[in-house]
């Protein structure tokens, strides 16, 4: 295998890792989104109101916040039913991850630091699915 297997990183640490890299690297990811706005970059929204619309709030729950439950929960919960929820949930957060890196090189394909960071996001959520996969099977 190309990857090097890491004996002293067990199964459940690498699943809590990769949840972890990928927020942090999706906040990066909005990070680097606002920084168009130091050099005249307009982010508003046409439709704007000033008003946060609650899809965004759903939104940000799904793909912030009910990670890192993910993420602290692996340490803590061994049930087959918890495993199969988190490979289920990490595989449509992959599909979302990877839509999204397509539809920013469509719009955006000069923007290297967003191509680079999505493809990494994409890669660790890969990792994550066989790391997952590999927890289910020891488990189940």
């Amino acid at each position: 295998m190309v990857l090097q297997k890491l004996d002293n990183m067990n199964t459940i640490s690498k699943i809590a890792f990769c949840w972890l890299l990928i927020i942090v690297a999706l906040a990066y990811h909005v990070q680097f989104e606002m920084s168009g706005l130091f050099f005249g970059k307009d982010i508003k929204s046409p439709e704007a109101t000033g008003e946060i619309p609650y899809g965004l709030h759903y939104f940000n729950i799904a793909v912030t916040i009910i990670p890192l439950f993910f993420a602290l929960l692996t340490a803590f919960v061994n049930h087959k039913i918890f495993i199969i929820a988190s490979l289920v949930y990490a595989v449509l957060f992959l599909l979302l991850n990877a839509f999204h890196v397509i539809t920013t090189g469509m719009e955006d394909i000069s923007n290297l630091t967003q191509m680079t960071l999505l493809t990494f996001v994409v890669v660790a959520n890969v990792l994550l699915i066989l790391s997952i996969n590999k927890w289910r099977k020891e488990i189940i």
